[in-house]
Formats: C-alpha cells, sequence, structure tokens
C-alpha cells in the first residue's frame, strides 16, 4: 500500500511522539532505580544506624573491678553490692504513705522518723536516702533484711532497693596513700595503685544491644546481642600488711611524742627493689576520701621533697671511696668550722673534733669532714656520682606523682663550690624518701642500684586468667662491691657509737646514719629527723627509713626518729626469721 505524503507525515510524527514518551519513561525508570540504588546501597549503612538508634538500644554495664592484695593475700581493696534505699515522693503523697513509710524507714534503718519524713516530702521523683550525716545510704546485711521485710509486708509505698556497686577498704586507712581510692561518681580509680594500675583493675565493661518499643522499653520478644563485661585483674603488692600496720603504727606514737607535723617511714628489701612497706602521717581513710584534705591524698614518700641532711654523708663517703680519693683511715684536723666561698660552714653546735678519720666524720656526723670528702673527689666526679646513685631522676616506681627531685644550678665558679660543700652533707638538695632509700639500698646490695617496685603480680579476668609477674629490675652498677662493703663497715662501725644508739639493736649488726637536716636557717628549729640504714650488716635483708617532719620535743635525728628505727628493724627481722649475726 502507498500511502500519500500527507499521511506518512501523520505516521512519522506519531513515532518521534512515541520515541520522546519511551525516552522519558526510560529516564524515569532510571532515576528511579537510581535512587532506590542510592537509598538500598549507598545510604545502606547510614539508614540501618538510623533504624537501630530508633528500635535498638545498647546497654553498657561496668566490669567487675579487681581486688588488691597484700604480698600474703590479704585483701587490702575489693568490690562489693550494697543497696541504696530509692523512694519517689510523689508517688508516696498521692498515696498517703508518708507517715508510715517514715515510722517503718526509720525502724528498719535506725534513724529518726522525722530525718526520713523531711526527705520523702520534697518535690520531684525519686530521691536516693541519706543518713544523718548527710551521706548516701548504703544499708547493711541487716538494714537490707528489715528494709525487704517492709516491702513484703506492703509496709512501704514507693520505696524500693537500688544495688550499687562500691569499692571497700576492710582496714580502712591503712596503707591509703599507696592504695589511692576509686572515685565514687565514674568507677575511676584515683592515686597510688587505683590510678597507676586503673586499666588491669577496671577490666573491661560489657554490653547488651536489645530491641525496645516507641516508648523506649526493651522487648522480651525482640533480638538481643550481649558481649558479656571481662572482669579487671586482681593486683597482688610487694606490700606486708603485718609490716604496713607495725610501720603505721610506730610513725602515729613518734609523731604525738614528739610533736611532729607528719612522717614517713619506708621498708625495702634492697636485693629486688621490693617495697615491704610504705606509710605517712598524715594519712586518710580511702572508705571516705572526700572527707580528707586534698593535700593528704598525695604519697608523701614518692612525691615530697626534703633535705635529707647528714643520711646524706653515706653517699659522700661511697663517692670519695669510689674515686681513690679517700680511705676510711684518711683523716682531717677538725676545729667545727669551714669557709667555702667566703661562707662560713660549721659542724653541728659549732663543735670541733680535733683530729678525726672517716668513720669518726660519720659518728660525728662532722660537716667539715664531709665538706673535705666532696672537695677531694671534685665537683664533676661528685655531681656524677648523685647521679649514678638516683637523685634528680624519679626512681621509676610503679607509682603515680613521683617528683624527680631538686639539684642546686650554681651561676658561678664560687657557687657551684658551695654548692658541692652543701651537698655532702644534705643541704641545698631535694630528695623523695624513696629516692634516699634507694641510694641507700644499692650500697647495701652490693653497689647495684634496683628499681624500686610495689606490683608483684596480676592476675586477669578477676583472679581467674593469666598470671603476669613483674620481676626485679637491675638499673646500674653505682659503686663497686669492696666500695659498698667498706662503707657499709663504716656505717656499722659509726652506728655504734653514734647517737641514735644503735648498740641497743640486739642480736644484729645494723648499717645506719642519722640525719638532721635544717632547710630554713631563719627556723633551725624546724628540722627533718631521720635515721636510715640497713640490717643485717652482713647480709642485708631490709632498708627502713623512719623521717619525722618539723618534730618539737626533739628536733634531732638520732633523738626524734631513732627509737621508732630501732624497733622496726628488731620486728621486720624477726618477723622474716633472719638468723641474727652478732
Amino acid at each position: 500500500m502507498i500511502y500519500p505524503s500527507a499521511e506518512l507525515a501523520r505516521i512519522a510524527s506519531q513515532r518521534r511522539r512515541q520515541a520522546i514518551l519511551l525516552g522519558v519513561f526510560l529516564l524515569a525508570l532510571l532515576a528511579l532505580g537510581g535512587r532506590v540504588a542510592y537509598w538500598q546501597i549507598i545510604q545502606r549503612a547510614a539508614l540501618t544506624a538510623r533504624a537501630n538508634a530508633e528500635h535498638l538500644r545498647a546497654v553498657v554495664f561496668a566490669a567487675e573491678r579487681g581486688m588488691i592484695l597484700d604480698a600474703n593475700g590479704n585483701i587490702l581493696a575489693l568490690s562489693v553490692t550494697r543497696d541504696l534505699v530509692i523512694a519517689d515522693p510523689d508517688v508516696i503523697r498521692q498515696s498517703g504513705a508518708l507517715d508510715t513509710d517514715a515510722q517503718s524507714l526509720g525502724l528498719a534503718l535506725n534513724l529518726p522518723p522525722g530525718l526520713l519524713r523531711s526527705q520523702l516530702n520534697i518535690p520531684g521523683a525519686y530521691v536516693a536516702l541519706r543518713d544523718a550525716a548527710g551521706a548516701p545510704m548504703l544499708l547493711d546485711e541487716g538494714q537490707r533484711a528489715a528494709v525487704n521485710a517492709a516491702l513484703a509486708n506492703g509496709a512501704l509505698v514507693g520505696v524500693a532497693l537500688y544495688p550499687q556497686v562500691i569499692r571497700e577498704y576492710p582496714d580502712g586507712g591503712l596503707a591509703a596513700q599507696v592504695l589511692g581510692f576509686v572515685r565514687a561518681s565514674d568507677g575511676v580509680g584515683q592515686y597510688g595503685v587505683e590510678l597507676g594500675e586503673n586499666a588491669l583493675l577496671a577490666g573491661q565493661p560489657g554490653m547488651l544491644l536489645t530491641t525496645v518499643d516507641a516508648n523506649g522499653d526493651p522487648l522480651a520478644t525482640g533480638p538481643q546481642q550481649e558481649t558479656p563485661a571481662i572482669a579487671g585483674a586482681n593486683i597482688t603488692l610487694t606490700l606486708d600488711a603485718t609490716i604496713q600496720y607495725w610501720a603505721e603504727q610506730g610513725l602515729a606514737q613518734a609523731i604525738a611524742q614528739t610533736g611532729a607535723d607528719g612522717g614517713t617511714v619506708i621498708a625495702l628489701d634492697p636485693h629486688t627493689g621490693a617495697i615491704l612497706a610504705m606509710a605517712n602521717m598524715p594519712s586518710f581513710n580511702p572508705n571516705a576520701y572526700g572527707l580528707a584534705p586534698l593535700a593528704n591524698l598525695m604519697n608523701p614518700a614518692v612525691s615530697a621533697v626534703y633535705d635529707p641532711g647528714s643520711v646524706m654523708k653515706a653517699i659522700t663517703m661511697a663517692a670519695g671511696i669510689q674515686a681513690g680519693a679517700i680511705t676510711p683511715e684518711s683523716s682531717l684536723y677538725d676545729n667545727g668550722s669551714t669557709v667555702v666561698d667566703g661562707v662560713r660552714i660549721y659542724n653541728f653546735g659549732r663543735q670541733g673534733h680535733g683530729r678525726e678519720n672517716m668513720v669518726q666524720v660519720l659518728q660525728y656526723s662532722a660537716n667539715v669532714g664531709a665538706i673535705w670528702v666532696a672537695q677531694r673527689v671534685g665537683l664533676a666526679r661528685f655531681n656524677a656520682a648523685l647521679a649514678a646513685f638516683g637523685f634528680a631522676a624519679k626512681t621509676g616506681v610503679d607509682l603515680p606523682t613521683e617528683s624527680a627531685g631538686l639539684l642546686a644550678q650554681p651561676r658561678s665558679a664560687g657557687e657551684a663550690a658551695l654548692t658541692l660543700a652543701e651537698n655532702s652533707f644534705g643541704e641545698s638538695i631535694g630528695v623523695t624518701p624513696l629516692q634516699m632509700v634507694m641510694a641507700y639500698a644499692a650500697l647495701a646490695n652490693g653497689g647495684v642500684l634496683m628499681r624500686p617496685y610495689i606490683v608483684a603480680s596480676a592476675t586477669l579476668d578477676g583472679g581467674f586468667g593469666q598470671t603476669l609477674t613483674y620481676r626485679p629490675e637491675a638499673r646500674r652498677r653505682v659503686v663497686s662491691a669492696a666500695t659498698a662493703q667498706t662503707v657499709t663497715q663504716m656505717l656499722v662501725d659509726s652506728a655504734l657509737v653514734s647517737e641514735a644508739q644503735m648498740n641497743l639493736v640486739s642480736d644484729y649488726s645494723v648499717a645506719a646514719k642519722t640525719g638532721t637536716s635544717t632547710p630554713d636557717p631563719a627556723r633551725p628549729w624546724l628540722t627533718y629527723a631521720s635515721v636510715l640504714g640497713y640490717a643485717p650488716a652482713s647480709d642485708p635483708r631490709v632498708v627502713l627509713l623512719v623521717k619525722l617532719n618539723h618534730p618539737r620535743s626533739t628536733i634531732f635525728g638520732g633523738s626524734a626518729a631513732g627509737p621508732l628505727w630501732r624497733a622496726l628493724i628488731e620486728q621486720i627481722l624477726r618477723y622474716y626469721r633472719v638468723p641474727p649475726d652478732r
């Protein structure tokens, strides 16, 4: 069939329109497909997350915090669940149960009903009842049973028990500044071992992913996915609670007897660096840390810097012997004073001792003799010896807030000479108690300086997992074994005739030195009085420092700190059944 030209034009026009419509349809289909692909593929993760946010809830629950134990397995810190009393005042008022609730709770908690009534009659919903001191009431077993009985009998309306995990320290303030505490608001360790080992103690929190309805309430029939919590590690310390108790009780008595402002006692194994006791006063109770002054939370054994005084003279002797500058028989004439850079420096009491050897310098605690030794060693070698013994550097102990101490920085040759002289007898140098103990520990350990430590091991997963053991670590050799032995014998010989009356330590030889520093020349009666040494000298088992801050009834190291040092060293050696060597 042959179409006229007009008809052909009409057919062509229709086909063009059909092609255009088809193209538009295809474009629309492509756009729709692209949009579907965009939402279904590209935005899949985002949409899933939004849907989960509306219909799923992640409930995070804390892991059980690990315990802290002493070297013998005694529990020093643990987490327990205690109940709070929670009440809804609106429900109580609406039910007319205000008076009956107050009476029932007062009877169960042994508190005045009026105190409880005032807490239950406040605007709003939900309050945690507080005791007479204003602290949240954490119920003991008897109180918990009484409240549960009242709840079961229907005697309490709008009241419930709410379990709360808290950190408890069974021995109260024992070793408080070593242990630290756990902040109640977030369960994070603060200060001491609780802070330093928080990651191990805290464990890993768990999570419950659960389906919720439109109101956010969990659906029992909905899918749930739980990631269990991993309990924190149990930490075992090198600390011995028995020795710690003796140290704290003895320190408290010494402070009371001498009128001191405070003090520190450290006992340590010189061969390993293991800390056996670390006591400070004033301290605090970690069960009620909020009541303590902020300054009491710090551990002065590792963070407080002081002028050690004459206990430094043993280090001066070690530097002199190691350098070959002196022997124990070296002697000088001591008229009671010497002049350095135009400054006259005196012995205590301005007393001269005439001709004296090095053992007598220690015996008399003669500043003039110590200066004489340091000058023969020389500035460079003496400063190198101080650095080798660990001064002006952190010991590396596994406790937080450790100080590196302080060394004077002379600006001239004259100042350097004066600093050398003063450092030789423990002035113009700032040390921590632990630094001073470690220096003596190096002498007791044949000249080898150890790293002090207090964490002996960590058993993961709440005490049921792998045990990580921390081994002793030697830092460096400070002096030769011969030098260490020579200084030890010098300390033994001088201690027997010193003002600290070390001859009263029965059955054991001791290598010890007293210290009485007066950092403020304007107030010479404010001293740091200390005794530092080790025993038995023939095979040292323990290094012991007793330091009193500003004693008043007697201001000297031997008379103020000596009695406690002697009592503790005997207790510790007999406790460890160390055979007598004298």
